[in-house]
């Protein structure tokens, strides 16, 4: 069973063949790539995980993160951290199954209206298709908050470790 922990949130990947904490500098070295928190095999897909947890109780500044995603500053440092991570895994020749990017923004105060705004911006950022191309560089790009992301991936898919319970 793969548990990984970013911040306050525990994410369970028991379906996987994989995951990883992709954003560990150990697997990196002195690369200046920006990176996903977490990568996740599947028998035909690969998983690349952004998470953003401004409801976080130990969050230091979570007005920042509000100005951040306002000024679309968020949105432009989230499309930097797939493309790299994705030209990470391209070198590394594991990029042999369709990607899909998933973004959590753990904030309740989010409004849904707004989150299909920012993944609109995402999809801007990151473009998906090109006439070149002979795949797509993402097959999905979407961004959830915490409630979406426990409906597609299970209740049990993760869980606030400050909440307590296994």
């Amino acid at each position: 069973m793969t548990k990984l922990v970013e911040l306050d949130l525990e994410f369970d990947f028991s379906d996987a063949i994989e995951a990883i904490q992709f954003d560990e500098d150990l697997s990196h070295g002195n690369s200046c790539m920006k990176r996903v928190d977490f990568i996740a095999e599947y028998e035909d897909f690969y998983l690349f995980i952004e998470v953003k947890d401004p409801d976080d109780p130990a969050a230091a500044n979570p007005q920042a993160f509000v100005q951040k995603l306002r000024s679309d500053e968020l949105i432009r440092s989230l499309a930097g951290k797939y493309r790299d991570s994705l030209l990470f895994r391209i070198l590394a020749n594991k990029c042999n199954k369709d990607m899909h990017y998933v973004v959590l923004f753990s904030m309740a105060s989010l409004e849904p209206a707004l989150l299909l705004s920012k993944q609109d911006a995402l999809h801007r950022e990151i473009p998906l298709n090109h006439d070149d191309w002979r795949i797509p560089s993402a097959r999905s790009c979407v961004i959830l908050n915490l409630k979406q992301y426990k409906i597609r991936f299970g209740e049990n898919s993760v869980r606030r470790i400050s909440d307590g319970g296994a």
